[in-house]
């Protein structure tokens, strides 16, 4: 299984943690276990996750701290992840005290599961319509022009014709038509692949260096750690 997205968990009550873990590989993450706050700290500047949970009610895990800390984290601005606070505490102030520290959903134990996947389907389920797009004869988007039907790319105003290959071509207009969203270099192998097993992740890197010989480094954006974005002005 091609794992896109990383989620570090902090805690250690097993039962909560085995019922996690099996749910987010199942979705496709990459699972990091910190062994108290600081620990979750330096694996978060490791991997730079899309998804955080963190116990607030253990004494090894001080997950207020956490949430500020990484409310104010330069690093993880621009990635933006989704930050879960999680406790048996049923204390309202704690829910408060939570969204107030600048997480993005509470979590009560004992998991209910299926409420829990459902909250990931919210938070990352517009990946499982990515690949399936209106089909479009031409596209517009800042100054380019694609002609889809006849696979060419045109600079405007003048219409330039730009000499660029397949690939590269439908990699360009598949980030084009999310812009601003960002893509793991799997989504994008898969959105242009398929399931192909001669394609590497490598593959992607390569068209992305094309495209900025092409047009420059202002189109096609890297977010360090998780993928691609192409830049809206």
């Amino acid at each position: 299984m091609q794992q896109s997205r990383t989620a570090i968990i902090a805690d250690d009550d097993k039962e909560t943690l085995r019922d996690l873990v099996k749910i987010l590989e199942s979705e496709n993450f990459n699972v990091a276990l910190a062994l108290d706050t600081q620990h979750a700290i330096q694996l978060i500047n490791r991997h730079h996750p899309l998804l955080i949970i963190s116990e607030i009610g253990n004494q090894n895990y001080d997950g207020i701290s956490l949430f500020k800390y990484l409310k104010n984290e330069v690093i993880l601005k621009d990635l933006d992840p989704k930050i879960i606070a999680l406790t048996s505490n049923k204390e309202e102030q704690n829910e408060i005290l939570s969204y107030e520290s600048g997480i993005d959903f509470f979590l009560r134990k004992p998991l209910r599961k299926n409420a829990f996947k459902k909250r990931l389907s919210k938070f990352f389920g517009e990946e499982e319509s990515i690949f399936h797009l209106k089909p479009l004869d031409e596209y517009e988007i800042r100054d380019l022009y694609f002609d889809i039907k006849k696979h060419l790319l045109f600079k405007l105003p003048s219409k330039e014709l730009m000499q660029i290959q397949s690939k590269s071509f439908e990699i360009l207009l598949f980030l084009a038509r999310f812009p601003n969203q960002v893509f793991s270099r799997e989504q994008i192998m898969q959105a242009i692949w398929g399931n192909s097993f001669k394609v590497t992740l490598r593959s992607v890197d390569i068209h992305i260096l094309k495209i900025r010989q092409l047009l420059g480094e202002d189109y096609i954006k890297t977010i360090k750690g998780v993928g691609y974005l192409f830049k809206e002005k």
